[in-house]
């Protein structure tokens, strides 16, 4: 088991009395606990886990928050030796820039690095012979450590330091965030003018599948809304999908067409999937409406053609 701990300083005119609403200060504290756990993640895959434990302390005209970061080995049988792959809770800290000397030195770590690239676009990323990677933005660059980049890249722990430092810094009243793991030796100070820094870059997309089948879809719910999105049940999921048959369409809505519950679409569907950072994400279009059926239930019955009077019940 390895820990460290550090403090996180919320300073402004709003918190002058040392106090917070807990409506702000919940979902920084929540946010916290992502950027550990996704740091830890990234850098031990699964080798370790952490656990952020929170107390407050306060100063006078501001209001500050010690965090204790506790890692255990996944592994209990590894207890009585520390992995050498595994990046201790202390070791975290540091890539995550929360120490104070080395981010003031060099500009390492993960805020560090943020701070440096004040959302200039990445040209390039050269992995050097050293170990380390340099970052090259429009005539300017800088080097830091491999594992530095792998937390740059990872979404969601780039979504939680955008909930634990730009959205507290886009309120009335905040003016600053600081962090250290040594608040004797000074902070990592983050101000206002910087907060859009901390802004979670879009995900990019994997194009997972993009295929067009026929099916027949039960209404759900009709929607005459503008984007034309329906609700529909294909005998194992619900989900909408949008009707882009404008024929079908302007029947709808000159009342040619009308629908009762249960009624059923044979149509030519688009299912398009994609991955977003790493969820999965699904769309429906109908491109065609084929043929509507009517959803009314309805007994079987003998019916004839040309006057055939056979005894149905006979052989």
């Amino acid at each position: 088991m390895s820990s460290t701990s550090f403090q996180v300083v919320y300073d402004g005119p709003a918190l002058s009395g040392s106090t917070i609403d807990v409506r702000e200060l919940a979902p920084a504290l929540l946010a916290f606990g992502d950027l550990i756990e996704q740091a830890n993640i990234t850098l031990n895959s699964g080798r370790a886990s952490v656990a952020l434990r929170v107390n407050a302390s306060f100063k006078s005209g501001c209001f500050g928050i010690d965090f204790s970061v506790v890692q255990s080995l996944v592994d209990q049988a590894l207890s009585l030796f520390k992995e050498p792959g595994v990046v201790s809770a202390k070791e975290l800290a540091e890539e995550l820039g929360f120490v104070y000397e080395k981010v003031a030195a060099v500009g390492l770590g993960l805020l560090g690095i943020i701070k440096w690239l004040r959302n200039r676009k990445i040209k390039k990323v050269v992995l050097l012979d050293n170990g380390r990677a340099r970052i090259e933005v429009d005539g300017d660059s800088i080097e830091t450590e491999r594992i530095t980049i792998e937390l740059l890249r990872n979404f969601k722990l780039r979504q939680a330091l955008q909930k634990a430092i730009t959205e507290p810094l886009e309120k009335d009243g905040f003016d600053s965030v600081a962090i250290s793991t040594k608040p004797e030796d000074g902070f990592i100070v983050i101000g206002r003018n910087e907060r859009q820094y901390f802004v979670a870059p879009p995900a990019d997309e994997e194009e997972l599948a993009d295929e067009t089948v026929n099916a027949n879809l039960q209404l759900v719910s009709v929607s005459f809304k503008g984007d034309n999105k329906w609700r529909f049940f294909d005998g194992t999921n619900s989900f909408y999908a949008l009707i882009s048959d404008d024929q079908f369409v302007h029947k709808v809505q000159m009342s040619e067409e009308n629908f009762a519950a249960g009624d059923i679409l044979n149509v030519s569907l688009r299912k398009r999937q994609w991955l977003e950072a790493d969820v999965m994400k699904s769309e429906y279009e109908v491109l065609k409406v084929i043929k509507h059926r009517r959803g009314m239930a309805q007994l079987p019955m003998p019916f004839s053609e040309n006057g055939d009077t056979a005894d149905p019940q006979s052989d």
